[in-house]
């Protein structure tokens, strides 16, 4: 629970991401704009809680750009298909 505001900050970043991606349903163009800034939000993120906690290792990192990369491109994925 020590870690509690910083995975609240986390779920804020979501939910504001969510919540522009739902509001912008009109305009693809935005949707995608908003999820490359929500998974770089969220790489920087991770980046961030590992080197505060004095984890940071380049593998957290890759691992961070992994899980971002995926998820963009599997919602890219399924914009661009609509």
């Amino acid at each position: 629970m020590k870690d509690l505001k910083h995975y609240l900050g986390l779920i804020t970043i979501l939910s504001i991401g969510l919540s522009l991606f739902l509001l912008f349903d009109y305009n693809r163009q935005v949707q995608l704009i908003i999820i490359l800034i929500l998974a770089a939000a969220y790489v920087l993120w991770g980046t961030f809680f590992h080197s505060v906690k004095r984890e940071f290792h380049w593998r957290i990192f890759l691992e961070y750009v992994g899980v971002a990369a995926l998820a963009s491109i599997v919602v890219i994925f399924l914009l661009l298909r609509t």
